[in-house]
């Protein structure tokens, strides 16, 4: 009885502990305030065989960042699957959950017309690792296509077909990549939350009813302006900035990674908080050929191979890209791993890039 009583005193204590999400704008916690029509922040649909891990750590994680917020999943509130389409009226926001399978059951396209008859904003989140259920989002798409077809669901009687989902799904705002590894789903989880907080009665565009008319309203709001920057976390990973000029080192055969690096280009362009390296300008980070450059390259040079990692990396005719990254390897050279997540895009588990 007593190691009980320890363990949920520990358990409890560290909840109180744990770092939770705030507004970049105030440092503060968000105001969670539902429209007054709902009990719950949002409704997570999900397909059971492919998705429901995934979700179940979706919101327990959502949970201990957001305290307070009410996300509607099976396993805690589903009493009769009969009344699916209520559970989604009684939520303010429609979480998708895009794995394979998701549009060939009954009860989750039963759940998507609910949402579309009552104009939930949607939310997708997408697994892209197929090693876990995953698909890429052409998959999708062309499941969605499949078996979306039903002539007036009793949920939606004027559903017009497929393109009615899709333009709800992909059509708005990008689906948000679920990425289950350490920092990178803390910022999954933060940019659920994002969505899901714009839509809460404090930092709604206008009105404080999911039932106002849709309107264009190219003005921000005070509610909005206070979600501008974003949400973190105490203690959370970076942002990061590069201190001084740097040198990104790609493969010609390495199919995508000059793409990568012009994005990080860009980004680090943007993001200059340095006033020392502003002089700079673009120059910054230069990118290079990394053939010839590594060869002469003296060892503990500060250039970076960057290395974009898909199921075709190290299947360049000739072998250039492993021959490079062993060179690199060898001047000590820094390696940057980028593994895409997208299987659309040649995304794959990181071992099969390693059994190549």
């Amino acid at each position: 009885l007593v190691l009980s009583v320890l363990v949920v005193l520990f358990k409890t204590f560290s909840a109180v502990r744990a770092p939770t999400i705030r507004l970049a704008s105030t440092g503060l916690p968000p105001n969670l305030e539902l429209p007054s029509e709902v009990h719950f922040h949002g409704f997570i649909s999900h397909a059971w065989a492919t998705g429901q891990d995934q979700t179940h750590t979706i919101v327990r994680q959502l949970q201990r960042l957001l305290p307070g917020v009410r996300i509607w999943l099976d396993v805690d509130n589903l009493d009769d699957v009969g009344r699916l389409e209520e559970t989604v009226a009684d939520a303010m926001t429609f979480l998708v959950f895009l794995s394979c399978g998701y549009f060939e059951s009954w009860n989750c396209r039963r759940e998507l017309y609910a949402a579309l008859a009552l104009s939930r904003p949607f939310i997708p989140i997408h697994e892209a690792d197929t090693a876990k259920g995953g698909a890429s989002l052409a998959a999708l798409e062309a499941e969605c296509r499949d078996n979306c077809v039903e002539v007036a669901p009793p949920a939606h009687p004027s559903y017009s077909g497929p393109e009615e989902v899709l333009g709800n799904i992909f059509a708005n705002e990008a689906p948000i990549v679920w990425v289950r590894v350490h920092e990178f789903q803390l910022e999954s989880l933060k940019a659920i939350a994002l969505r899901i907080l714009r839509h809460c009665v404090r930092y709604m565009s206008c009105g404080t009813s999911l039932q106002r008319p849709v309107t264009i309203d190219r003005t921000i709001s005070q509610g909005q302006s206070l979600l501008v920057g974003g949400v973190n976390v105490p203690g959370e990973v970076g942002p990061y900035r590069f201190s001084g000029p740097i040198t990104i080192l790609v493969c010609h055969g390495n199919e995508g990674a000059f793409n990568v690096a012009k994005e990080v280009r860009a980004a680090a362009h943007e993001g200059r908080t340095d006033a020392r390296t502003d002089a700079a300008g673009p120059r910054t980070v230069m990118i290079r050929e990394a053939e010839g450059v590594l060869d002469d390259a003296p060892a503990g040079t500060d250039a970076v191979l960057l290395l974009y990692l898909t199921n075709r990396t190290f299947l360049d005719e000739g072998g250039t890209v492993a021959r490079l990254v062993q060179t690199a390897m060898d001047r000590r050279v820094p390696i940057a791993l980028v593994a895409e997540q997208d299987p659309g895009r040649g995304g794959c588990p990181f071992r099969l890039c390693m059994q190549q």
